[in-house]
């Protein structure tokens, strides 16, 4: 008998191709059972089930993306934990991921604005390399929704937000050298996002409205910052 048969390879491909298609009946089903549950607002459904596809593939993006968008919402919750953000995080980059393709661009944008918005929660309330890591998973979505969407209102305030946790350690103990590279970056992101105010406060955008707030407390701690930081000895 032959140590490698002809035949060993076809069934190896066929055995492989059954699994890939029952695998992607399998999500097409329960994507269907987190349609159905979040029509019905029933997030806390969704974010107890189990995910476990991992196949670039419509329906296994969007299960993801449906657990993300349901931790995320029930995160935002009063006494939610950080649990809830960390499987937002998880499953929208997931998610995004997976997705192949997308119809609506600005759908996309809006799954990768939850992703930088959970990643920011989450990084908010976490210390030390934990902190670290995820503000480097932070930048990284932030600098994707910029290319996605540049100058616009949410990938402005995540990018900036980003280099203000950036500097943040480095304020208490600033020598003369260190000082002129963190204010010349700090006033530039200030300055950014006090144009961008203002260019959306004349065009009273809807969106404006659901970042009007974020955006006046980003500019009142980058403006702190530039003062901890001392930056008027550079004048």
């Amino acid at each position: 008998m032959p140590l490698y048969s002809s035949e060993a390879p076809l069934k190896a491909i066929v055995v492989s191709l059954f699994l890939i298609l029952m695998l992607a009946g399998c999500a097409s089903m329960q994507l269907n059972r987190f349609q159905a549950h979040a029509d019905r607002n029933d997030y806390q459904w969704i974010a107890d089930q189990q995910v476990t596809c991992r196949q670039a593939s419509e329906s296994c993006g969007w299960l993801h993306l449906l657990k993300g968008d349901a931790c995320l919402r029930l995160a935002g919750a009063a006494g939610a934990s950080a649990n809830r953000y960390a499987c937002a995080a998880d499953e929208l980059a997931m998610g995004l991921t997976l997705t192949p393709s997308w119809s609506d661009p600005a759908e996309r944008q809006r799954f990768q604005e939850k992703l930088c918005e959970a990643m920011l929660r989450l990084q908010d309330l976490q210390s030390g390399e934990t902190a670290e890591k995820t503000l480097a998973r932070l930048k990284d979505a932030a600098e994707a929704l910029y290319r996605l969407a540049p100058g616009s209102l949410s990938a402005v305030y995540y990018l900036a937000s980003v280099r203000l946790l950036q500097v943040q350690p480095d304020l208490l103990d600033l020598n003369a050298a260190r000082r002129v590279p963190v204010c010349h970056r700090l006033k530039r992101t200030l300055n950014k996002v006090l144009s961008t105010m203002e260019s959306a406060r004349q065009s009273d955008s809807r969106q404006w409205e659901r970042y009007a707030q974020n955006y006046q407390r980003l500019a009142f701690d980058l403006g702190s910052a530039v003062r901890m930081a001392e930056c008027y000895k550079m004048q």
